[in-house]
């Protein structure tokens, strides 16, 4: 399973809390040198991306 790229559809519409998470921990790693460090260190490690979260609705979350 360590071998798979994910991605998060966050359908919880209008809220996207998900997304909204996501931006607040963006902005925690670019102003935190800590975890800006650790950020890296884990990158190098798993040697992944992180993972992309996608809004959208229930409606329209399988065609997307």
């Amino acid at each position: 399973m360590k071998e798979l790229n994910v991605a998060v559809m966050d359908c919880d519409y209008p809220q996207h809390s998900i997304i909204k998470q996501k931006k607040r921990d963006i902005e925690v790693v670019k102003t935190t040198p800590v975890y800006q460090n650790l950020l890296v260190e884990q990158a190098g490690r798993l040697k992944k991306k992180a993972y992309p979260v996608i809004g959208s609705n229930p409606a329209d979350c399988m065609a997307e």
